[in-house]
Order: structure tokens, then C-alpha cells, then sequence
């Protein structure tokens, strides 16, 4: 940025000369400064099935929202372990505690080679707090 200042300025005129330009500068540099944003942290849950000879289960999450604005949720893709093939008709989700439209434990999807499952939470407003705490299984293709 340059800023011209001739021989006959008169103070007044310099002095908001350069609070403009000051001010220019600021409006250039705050932003960026200000709002800065911080990285993101990744988290990698590294959740496997647990399986048996008959099924097959995620392991047991808990979501929870306190707020009563929002809903949290956790969808998670499961890889069927080596050598077992899952029998995608039959799974089911499976809510440990509590149950309702604002908070449930669901088997959304599954493949012959993964299983899909959500975990949502949503607080009554006024009321309870959200809580979806179970799990997802499926059988095991004979």
C-alpha cells in the first residue's frame, strides 16, 4: 500500500490520510487473524465385529446429546472378518438403553462383506437427555 503525502498537506487531511490507510490495512489483516481456524482433530475408531459361529456384533457405543437442539449420530461401516460372509436379511440393531424416535440404535445396511449401523441421539427439549447406547448384529451366512 502507498500512501501519498505532498508537500502542502495540512495535518488534518495527513492525519486521515493514514487513519484510512491504517484502517485499510486492518480490514485486510483482521480477518484472517481473527478467525483463524485451528485443525481439525481426526479421531480413527478402529471397531471391529465380534463374531461367533450364528452372528456377528458391533461393539456396544453410546452417543448422547444434552442439549435439546441437535441431534448427534455415529454411522459406522463394519468389514466382515476373513472368511465369514454376513447374511444381509437378517440384522437388526439393538438399543441397550432407552428407546424412542429421538434416540435409537439401527442397522442401516449391510453386504455380504460389511455392516452398516447408526447411532443417533436427539434430547427432548425440556426433557431427557438423548442417549443411544447399544449395538448392531448380523447372521452369519451357512
Amino acid at each position: 500500500m502507498i500512501i501519498l503525502i505532498g508537500k502542502g498537506c495540512m495535518a488534518r487531511l495527513c492525519i486521515a490520510r493514514l487513519c484510512i490507510a491504517f484502517g485499510a490495512l486492518l480490514i485486510g489483516v483482521w480477518p484472517s487473524a481473527g478467525f483463524a481456524e485451528r485443525s481439525i482433530e481426526v479421531v480413527i475408531l478402529n471397531l471391529k465385529l465380534t463374531c461367533d459361529p450364528d452372528q456377528c456384533r458391533t461393539p456396544v457405543l453410546e452417543v448422547q446429546e444434552h442439549t435439546g437442539v441437535d441431534a448427534n449420530y455415529v454411522e459406522y461401516v463394519f468389514a466382515s472378518p476373513p472368511g465369514v460372509a454376513l447374511d444381509e436379511a437378517r440384522i437388526t440393531g439393538v438399543e441397550v438403553d432407552g428407546e424412542g424416535a429421538t434416540h435409537y440404535v439401527r442397522a442401516l445396511a449391510a453386504g455380504p462383506g460389511s455392516l452398516k449401523c447408526k447411532w443417533l441421539a436427539q434430547a427432548r427439549p425440556g426433557g431427557d437427555n438423548g442417549l443411544a447406547k447399544g449395538y448392531c448384529w448380523i447372521a452369519i451366512k451357512k
